[in-house]
């Protein structure tokens, strides 16, 4: 678990500014939206903040757009033949924006799997995590249907669902640190002023956007290695 997290903190080290570059047509008008809603239209309260639902719905379209953009991305750079293959020369835009809707949808279906599980004891809720979290990559990655992206994570990743949960687990408790250090920033930023807080505030939420990529770049990692360890076999067979 920990060699998993690792490798996706090292792929993030090497790709981050690439991948800020990717992501900035979705995260800086995200933010600035976001903050523009709470410092200017809401005041800064939060209370009126989290009834808004106009922009959690723009936050939740934006943030799947990102984890579209994300895991294109990571595909191009560990297998950039199946990518070039995928994109057909589109731009990593057009094929995220389609894929998009799609990812709602899978989020929904996971969302319900893991309540779900959750319902009836926490360690359902976290195995059912590992099991079809890989679906947001799979609907992207493989074009199937929602329902047809679950079905393929249930065959193919319930057998390493644990040590799946239990890195995004680690990834999480690390990120937290930093997340709750961002947060605290933007907390003091209160007494700057509407419009210094909405810059400077748009500022650390593009920052905490680009971490919670980590996520995305963890399972683009898990299914890298489910599909060499399927291709190992085959190749041996051929070979042989």
């Amino acid at each position: 678990m920990r060699a998993r997290v690792i490798e996706a903190l090292f792929f993030f080290r090497q790709h981050w500014q690439a991948l800020l570059w990717v992501l900035a047509p979705v995260l800086v008008p995200l933010s600035l939206f976001q903050n523009h809603r709470f410092y200017f239209v809401h005041a800064g309260s939060v209370e009126l903040a989290s009834k808004d639902g106009l922009a959690l719905g723009v936050q939740l379209m934006g943030g799947l757009l990102a984890n579209a953009l994300t895991i294109l991305y990571c595909l191009q750079q560990v297998r950039p033949a199946e990518a070039a293959v995928l994109l057909g020369g589109r731009p990593l835009w057009q094929e995220a924006l389609v894929r998009a809707p799609l990812l709602f949808l899978v989020q929904m279906l996971v969302a319900v799997a893991i309540l779900g599980g959750l319902l009836f004891l926490v360690i359902p809720g976290i195995w059912l995590a590992g099991v079809f979290l890989p679906a947001y990559v799979l609907v992207t990655v493989e074009r199937p249907s929602p329902q047809g992206a679950m079905q393929a994570a249930w065959e193919r990743f319930r057998p390493g669902a644990w040590p799946l949960a239990g890195s995004l687990g680690l990834l999480l408790l690390g990120l937290l640190p930093a997340l709750a250090l961002i947060g605290a920033l933007e907390t003091s930023l209160a007494g700057l002023g509407s419009g210094p807080a909405w810059v400077l505030g748009s500022v650390l939420d593009v920052g905490a956007m680009l971490l919670t990529q980590l996520v995305s770049i963890l399972l683009v990692r898990f299914y890298d290695l489910e599909r060499s360890a399927n291709e190992r076999p085959a190749n041996d067979g051929g070979e042989a």
